[in-house]
């Protein structure tokens, strides 16, 4: 329960639009990499949405309703003529992610978007199970739908050892950690710990994103302790 009311306390209205437009970029930003570096075949129907997406990410399209739906139909299309291809179910997920960043974060609509895009998730990762992408926003959207467990943990796990050295899915990894650090097995917190490290050793300073969410979820001094063990080496 202590991670529920951590998420519920920072999650008010206004820290969670700020953290929906961390969360979000990692995101949406990553489909630009998807887009040159496609592991199948690159189809209209897949493109356009993600075009979308990007325009709604950086403001220069506004999001409606209308070309949410001409985005799920193109990729439900896409889907028909390649049902397995991992890409076109991640990108379904993040669709489905969009549509409930739209609405209040515990409302009906949110939660039922976002069990679609957990869904797709893990669709897309019965294709490509080596995705720290699809891993890390599984259990961001989980986390956000208050459902904790050995799944999430599970996700966390294989999010580290798929893409520890990638910066938006330890981002994720950090902010769900933190939020139920309590309940992390011992291994998980540790490998949590060592990324951090790793990171600071490696830029020569804290990033802000680091500072932010042990400041959001009150373990500034365990921080501090994990930067003075680093440095002491």
């Amino acid at each position: 329960m202590s991670a529920l009311n951590n998420i519920k306390k920072v999650l008010d209205r206004h820290s969670f639009r700020k953290n929906l437009l961390l969360s979000s970029l990692v995101v949406f930003l990553l489909a630009a990499i998807y887009l040159v570096t496609s592991w199948g075949v690159t189809t209209a129907s897949v493109i356009q949405p993600r075009q979308l997406m990007l325009k709604w990410a950086d403001n220069k399209k506004p999001f409606t309703e209308k070309s949410w739906q001409f985005a799920l139909k193109k990729l439900h299309s896409a889907i028909e003529d390649n049902p397995t291809n991992a890409e076109h179910y991640f990108d379904l997920a993040r669709l489905y992610d969009w549509n409930a960043y739209q609405n209040p974060i515990w409302s009906d609509n949110a939660i039922k978007y976002r069990t679609l895009a957990i869904k797709y998730y893990k669709k897309s990762l019965v294709y490509r199970p080596i995705s720290s992408v699809a891993w890390s926003n599984l259990a961001m959207s989980k986390t956000l739908n208050l459902e904790f467990g050995n799944d999430v943990k599970i996700a966390l796990s294989n999010a580290m050892a798929y893409g520890p050295w990638e910066r938006g899915v330890f981002h994720k990894v950090l902010w769900i950690s933190l939020a139920n650090w309590k309940g992390l097995p011992l291994n998980l917190q540790e490998q949590v710990k060592a990324r951090i490290k790793e990171t600071v050793h490696a830029k020569g300073w804290v990033p802000k994103y680091i500072q932010e969410t042990a400041t959001q979820f009150q373990w500034q001094e365990e921080l501090e302790k994990v930067i003075s063990e680093k440095l002491s080496h």
